[in-house]
């Protein structure tokens, strides 16, 4: 049984095409979750896939999300 290695902040904030204070908040915020190995932050390549699918626009695009988030 094969995994994926776990991601640094540079190969995933690379991979999403962000920088990595971009990474560091959605940490902080509690929305993407990561684990400390030392003093070094790393991801779960499953967790990543679960986080992207979270925050994945619906076919009716922005305008739809703009709407939930007004009535909550």
């Amino acid at each position: 049984m094969k995994r994926d290695p776990f991601y640094t902040v540079k190969t995933l904030a690379e991979r999403l095409s962000v920088k990595p204070l971009t990474i560091y908040r959605l940490v902080d915020q509690g929305k993407l979750p990561a684990v400390r190995i030392g003093r070094s932050i790393r991801f779960d390549p499953d967790a990543v896939a679960t986080f992207l699918d979270s925050v994945q626009i619906g076919p009716k695009g922005l305008k739809e999300e703009n709407k939930e988030r007004s009535k909550a």
